[in-house]
Formats: structure tokens, C-alpha cells, sequence
């Protein structure tokens, strides 16, 4: 029966060659519309959640009084990450991160101005950053660094560069110790190379005022750990070890969070850019749903015409069932000829679509979740 309905749908399309293009390539352009934004929104919803310890992942904030308002930031005093460890049992690590330090690196005669971060040893541990040379333990060293790939090509070339000494700010060099893979774009971190916060400690260049909150701090709590616990017992680490000099409290906000939930007020997070990605999914819903109102409107101006076949096929004793199940299955088969056109036009447009989003956007056809969300997205636009 399904094979019957299939050839008649099949020939349908085949007899009316211009209503079935005008069809499909008006459902194609709607439906490619809105992969586009579902691969826009997939990547802002998937930010910084790709790390193996996401869940437990968390930035020290802190909420400060001024002019009578709370304000909420990111940054923190330095020497609060060994106190963190130290006097918080919950965290199992934490990493200060330096931001944008864009140190001169030389190398013979070639020198560049590559953007990076200063951070401690166990940020290695704490993110998931692939490396693809080294170990974890690659910035335990004060004079060592470790560079993404491009980076690491940009400078060596072809050259093996584990090992090799590059000159940083004019001053000290520094050893290869690492090379990672580069970075997602997914992520909020945005570095071509990561030197190790052990050189400040060992030129005891460490601010040890605890008003002056320069750095962001970042911590993992232990597996099963109490978040409410270890979020009580940050909330005035500032105040207790400034002698009360300093006013700001401190909370664990996580860092899965930082992307789509960003924007305070008054303490509490208020949302963020997530209102954006909302606001882009209910135009994709709709840019969809104008394309199939369009296939109805044509539908019914050919529902003359089709309504001598059903009358037909009622004569010959066609059930009510199977005459919606005919007319199901070619919009069913209209949407897929139009998802198939939708990929295609969507692969053409994605690299100037990358370019207008300062992203990195693909369709990965090896994975399975693809196929499955492809299908299900042809199958729904069939049947609406």
C-alpha cells in the first residue's frame, strides 16, 4: 500500500513539473533559512559545556555596593586562589587567569604579537583543551608555555617545536612544553598560547592586596561536593582576609553559564544573551512556518483539480484514511526533495553566513544526531 501511495505521489509530482518546483524550492529556501539560525543557536546553546568537568566547572564573581547598587563582576585578587584551595575543602582545583596579555614572542629573526592568557597549572586539568603534544603537567614549570597549533606554525613552521626556546618580551625565554589542539569556537576562551602563572610567583611579582581584583579565578569543586557549601564559604573571603577593608562578597556562578546568562542586576542574574537566542528561535519557527502557509496557498489553488481525483478514488471506495494518508505522504515527499535543496543551499551559503557571524558553523554528516534531527525536521515540516 505504502509503495502505491509512493509511485502516485511520485507521479503527481512529475505531472505538475511547475507547481512542484515553485513548491519545493520556496520550502527549501524557508527550511534553509531556519537551519541556518538552529546552527546559529546549537552553537551559543553548546558554549563551554564540551569540558568533561562542565557540571562541576565554576568562575568566582563578586557582588560589590556601589552608589547604593549591586554590581556583579568577574574580576578577583590574586592571592585569593591559594587561599580557595587552601581553606575551601570542596574545591578540588582552581586556576587564575590572566586575560589578553599580547607579550612579544621572538624567535631568530621572526617576532609576532600572538594573543594569550597567564594561567595556573591546573587550568590544563580543569578544561578540556586537547593537547596535542605534552602533558597536563606542560605549565608546571615558571619559564614554560604552550602554544595551539596554528600558533606553533605561525613560529616553527614544520619544525618540531617541543622543546625549542622562545624569547618573550624581550626579556626571558620560555620552553615549549605543550602544543593544543586549537580552539573551538565554541568557547569563551580565546588564546593562541598559555604561560604559566608559577614565572609571577617565582618573580614575586603576586599582588597581595586584596582590594585590588585584577584576574578571574576559576575552580572545580570535587565529585558529590556541596555547591551550597562551597559557595557559602567563599562569600566573604575577601572581607575576612582584608581585615574588612574590602566590601565585596564573593559566589560561584558556573562557567556553562557565562555565554547565555551573563547580565546582573542588583546580584541576581537576569539573562543575557540567551534572550537573543530565543528571540532567533521564534523567527526561525516562523520563517518555517511562512514557507509551508506558502505550500498550502499553492496546495489550495490546485484543490480544485485534486478534488475530481479524491472524488474518484471515493467512487472507487478509497477510505477517508487513505486519501490523508496520499496527501501526506506528498507533502512528505515534497519536504524532503526541499530538505535535500535546503542542505545543498546551505553548504553554499555557510562560509559567507561564518563570515557575517564571526563563527565557525558546519554540518557534520558523520554523526548520527544529525540524520536523526534531519529526518525528524523533514518529517515535521511534511506534516505541519
Amino acid at each position: 500500500m505504502f509503495r502505491n501511495y509512493l509511485k502516485v505521489a511520485v507521479r503527481n509530482l512529475l505531472r505538475n513539473k511547475t507547481f512542484s518546483i515553485i513548491n519545493i524550492a520556496g520550502l527549501a529556501v524557508g527550511m534553509a533559512s531556519a537551519i541556518l539560525i538552529i546552527l546559529w543557536i546549537q552553537n551559543e546553546m553548546s558554549y563551554d559545556r564540551f569540558h568533561a568537568n562542565s557540571d562541576r566547572l565554576y568562575e568566582v564573581w563578586g557582588n560589590d555596593v556601589y552608589d547604593g547598587a549591586v554590581r556583579s563582576g568577574v574580576s578577583t585578587p590574586e592571592i585569593m586562589q591559594p587561599v580557595l584551595k587552601k581553606d575551601v575543602p570542596e574545591i578540588d582545583k582552581a586556576a587564575r587567569v590572566s586575560w589578553g596579555e599580547d607579550y612579544l614572542f621572538q624567535v631568530g629573526e621572526k617576532s609576532l604579537k600572538p594573543h594569550g592568557m597567564t594561567v595556573d597549572p591546573d587550568f590544563l586539568t580543569m578544561f578540556s583543551f586537547p593537547l596535542l603534544r605534552g602533558n597536563t603537567d606542560a605549565l608546571d614549570q615558571p619559564y614554560s608555555v604552550v602554544l595551539t597549533e596554528t600558533l606553533a606554525k605561525k613560529i616553527f613552521g614544520n619544525e618540531d617545536p617541543m622543546g625549542k626556546s622562545i624569547t618573550i618580551q624581550r626579556s626571558q625565554d620560555h620552553i615549549v612544553t605543550g602544543i593544543l589542539k586549537d580552539l573551538p569556537n565554541n568557547t569563551q576562551f580565546k588564546f593562541e598560547y598559555l604561560m604559566s602563572y608559577v614565572y609571577n610567583t617565582v618573580r614575586k611579582n603576586i599582588d597581595e592586596d586584596w582590594g585590588d581584583v585584577s584576574i578571574r579565578t576559576f575552580v572545580t569543586l570535587k565529585r558529590h561536593a556541596s555547591f551550597a557549601s562551597a559557595d557559602s564559604k567563599i562569600k566573604n573571603v575577601i572581607v575576612q582576609h582584608s581585615g574588612g577593608t574590602a566590601k565585596t562578597t564573593e559566589f560561584l556562578y558556573p562557567v556553562s553559564q557565562l555565554r547565555l546568562y551573563s547580565d546582573f542586576s542588583d546580584g541576581k542574574p537576569v539573562g543575557g544573551l540567551i534572550s537573543t537566542v530565543r528571540t532567533f528561535a521564534i523567527i526561525a519557527a516562523f520563517i518555517l512556518l511562512i514557507a509551508c502557509i506558502n505550500f498550502m496557498n499553492l496546495s489550495t489553488a490546485r484543490s480544485e483539480k485534486r478534488a475530481k481525483e479524491v472524488g474518484i478514488r471515493k467512487v472507487a471506495g478509497a477510505l477517508k484514511r487513505s486519501l490523508i494518508a496520499q496527501f501526506l505522504i506528498e507533502s512528505i515527499l515534497i519536504s524532503l526533495f526541499a530538505g535535500i535543496l535546503a542542505i545543498s543551499i546551505v553548504q553554499i551559503v555557510l562560509p559567507s553566513f561564518n563570515t557575517l557571524t564571526e563563527k565557525q558553523l558546519f554540518i557534520d554528516f558523520k554523526s548520527m544526531g544529525f540524520w536523526i534531527s534531519g529526518l525528524s525536521f523533514i518529517l515535521l515540516t511534511g506534516i505541519l
